[in-house]
């Protein structure tokens, strides 16, 4: 009889151990899943950046342009007049750029209900 309760215990310790072994197996696929999902978001938030940075180095552009532009003015009213004219329509067309692809700021969180007055 000692024999067979040891083959039972013995059975009952690989069953143990297939049950372990499935439930990491599970585990792992999940984890493969999540680190797949997280490259590709990952991918996204480089494109993202690199569009932002696009557009942070064309702005930058603009500016120095203006600021060279300034610099190379002769004394002259018309020409002064001028250029405000094209640095007002381009910072209009930045702010607007800006605008168009800015998030909206999110809802403010409802006040918490005023407690009940003590009976």
């Amino acid at each position: 009889m000692p024999i067979r309760r040891d083959k039972l215990s013995a059975h009952h310790k690989l069953d143990l151990i297939i049950e372990q072994n499935q439930q990491i197996l599970q585990n792992q696929s999940f984890i493969i899943e999540r680190l797949h999902k997280m490259s590709a978001e990952l991918d996204n938030l480089k494109a993202v950046v690199a569009g932002e940075s696009t557009v942070i180095d064309s702005a930058i552009a603009l500016i120095q342009g203006l600021a060279a532009q300034i610099a190379a003015l002769p004394a002259d009213a018309a020409a002064i007049t001028q250029l405000a004219a094209d640095v007002k329509a381009k910072s209009d067309a930045l702010a607007a750029a800006v605008a168009a692809n800015t998030p909206a700021a999110p809802p403010a969180p409802a006040p918490a209900p005023a407690p009940a007055p003590a009976p």
